[in-house]
C-alpha cells in the first residue's frame, strides 16, 4: 500500500500519513517542568512519555530557554547517571517495512556534563517501548539543529521513540518531527567543456526509480548534450527532478585548478586553499564540508582562499559553482575532497 503526496504546482504537499504531534503543540501550558510521564502525557496530545526519569518539561519562549524551532512549544528530556526521559510519537498509521521513510527533527542541547551524550530515535508497535533503533547522533548543538534520516522501518512500527543516552548528566530540546519526502537533487543546469561519462544520481534512496531512458537504476551516465530527468518513489510520495546537461568547447580552456591538499601552518608555503583559473569567473561560489556535512568555509569571492586554522587535519569536499565570463556559457561545477595537513 502507497501513501500519496498530493503534488500540486503552487502549494506544499501534504502527507496523509504523518506524525500526529510532532511540533509538541498543546493548550494551556505556560511552562511545565519535572513533569511526571502520566502528567506529561495527559497535557501533549498524541505523545506519551515514558522513561526511566519522569522528568519532562513542555517549554515555550516564555520559559528562559528561548523559542520552539516551530510552533509555540517544544520538550525538554534528561538524562542522568544512565536513567533517562523518553517519548513515544504517534503515528497516523504504522509504517510498511517495504517503504523506505525520511524523517526531520530540529534538536539542541542545554546543560550537559557528559560529552558522549546523545539522541536516539527508534520506532515501536506500542507508546511505552523503545522498539528498534534508527538513528543516533552526538553532534549536538546550543541552538536548533536539523537532524534528518533516512530509514526502512524493521517492524510495523505505529510510534516514533525519542531519547537522550547519558551516563553523566544531559538536557536535550526537541522540537518538530516529521516524515518528509526526499529530494532528488539532480543539481543545476550545467554546462561542461565536453559531455561525457557524466554521473547523474539521487542524493537519497528510493524505492522504484525511473529515468528519462526509462532505466530504472539509481543512477545513469550520459556522454551527450540534453534534458535529463528522474523521477522516484518511496514511503508515501513521489518526486521528480529535471536537469539540462550542455557543452560549450571554451570551457575546454577555461578550466579551473583545485589543489588536492594544503598545510596551514603559516610558514609561507600552501597556507591557504584556493582554486586558480586563467579566466574571469562570475556568479562564483565555494563550498568546503566537513565530515558530518557542516558548511566550515563559504566564498563568492575568487581570490578568496580557505585558510583551515579553525578546522583538524583532515579529508574536507567541497562544490565549486561558477560561469565564466564568456557569453552564455551557463553554470559550471566542480566537486572533490581537498586534504587539510597539519
Amino acid at each position: 500500500m502507497f501513501w500519496t503526496w498530493a503534488l500540486t504546482m503552487g502549494c506544499s504537499p501534504v502527507f496523509t500519513q504523518q506524525i500526529l504531534n510532532g511540533s509538541f503543540e498543546t493548550v494551556q501550558v505556560q511552562c511545565g517542568y519535572n513533569l511526571s510521564n502520566e502528567d506529561f502525557s495527559d497535557k501533549m496530545p498524541d505523545v506519551v512519555g515514558f522513561g526511566e526519569k519522569n522528568e519532562l518539561d513542555i517549554l515555550q519562549n516564555q520559559c528562559n530557554y528561548g523559542p520552539a524551532q516551530s510552533g509555540r512549544y517544544f520538550v525538554a528530556l534528561y538524562g542522568k547517571e544512565g536513567l533517562t526521559d523518553a517519548l513515544g510519537l504517534r503515528l497516523s498509521a504504522p509504517l510498511d517495512p517495504q517503504l523506505t521513510y525520511k524523517v526531520e527533527f530540529y534538536a539542541k542541547i542545554g546543560e550537559i556534563d557528559d560529552l558522549a551524550s546523545r539522541l536516539a530515535v527508534g520506532v515501536g508497535t506500542t507508546a511505552t517501548s523503545h522498539g528498534e533503533l534508527l538513528y543516533t547522533t552526538s553532534d549536538l548543538y546550543r541552538e536548533w539543529t536539523r537532524y534528518e534520516f533516512q530509514f526502512k522501518p524493521p517492524i510495523a512500527g505505529a510510534y516514533l521513540t525519542v531519547l537522550i543516552e547519558t551516563a553523566g548528566g544531559a538536557w536535550l530540546f526537541v522540537d518538530n518531527f516529521s516524515l518528509v519526502c526526499p529530494r532528488i537533487g539532480l543539481g543545476p543546469d550545467t554546462t561542461y567543456c565536453e559531455v561525457q561519462n557524466i554521473l547523474l544520481e539521487s542524493k537519497d534512496e528510493f524505492d522504484a526509480y525511473r529515468w528519462s531512458d526509462q532505466s530504472t537504476g539509481r543512477s545513469i551516465t550520459v556522454s551527450q548534450p540534453g534534458l535529463y530527468w528522474m523521477e522516484g518513489v518511496t514511503g508515501g510520495c513521489t518526486v521528480r527532478d529535471t536537469v539540462r546537461i550542455a557543452e560549450d568547447e571554451f570551457n575546454c580552456t577555461c578550466k579551473v585548478y583545485l589543489p588536492t591538499g594544503f598545510s596551514p601552518n603559516d610558514d609561507g608555503i600552501n597556507d591557504t586553499w584556493t582554486p586558480v583559473s586563467p579566466c574571469e569567473l562570475m556568479d562564483y561560489e565555494l563550498l568546503v564540508f566537513n565530515r558530518w556535512g557542516g558548511v566550515v568555509f563559504r566564498s563568492q569571492n575568487p581570490a578568496e582562499g580557505w585558510n583551515g586554522r579553525e578546522s583538524p587535519a583532515g579529508t574536507y569536499p567541497y562544490l565549486l559553482r561558477y560561469r565564466v565570463a564568456h557569453g552564455d556559457s551557463g553554470e559550471m561545477r566542480a566537486t572533490g575532497a581537498v586534504n587539510l595537513i597539519r
